[in-house]
């Protein structure tokens, strides 16, 4: 094979480094992704703190999302959208109506 001369940006799009390691960037890319999962608990944290000082002095029913992908019909908070309880079978056909 004659003598090829890699320029730098060839061994970026190929995943390897100079040295031929493979995928530098997946370590900014586990850093990015470590920030972003402490970013996400910082902020549940806050929604967390709200929600618990809350009077949750007005409540509306719903449609949430449950823990399966789906909808469930809640009572929830209109200030802090904290999801209170269940309604009844009559105010589960008001709300369908």
């Amino acid at each position: 094979m004659k003598n090829v001369k890699r320029s730098k940006n060839s061994s970026i799009n190929s995943g390897l480094d100079a040295t031929g390691s493979i995928f530098i960037d997946m370590d900014a890319k586990r850093r990015e992704v470590e920030q972003l999962l402490s970013d996400k608990r910082k902020i549940e944290i806050k929604i967390d703190k709200l929600q618990r000082d809350c009077k949750h002095e007005k409540q509306v029913i719903k449609q949430v999302a449950d823990e399966r992908s789906s909808f469930t019909v809640r009572y929830v908070c209109e200030s802090c959208s904290k999801v209170l309880g269940w309604p009844g079978e009559k105010e589960l056909k008001q709300f369908f109506k």
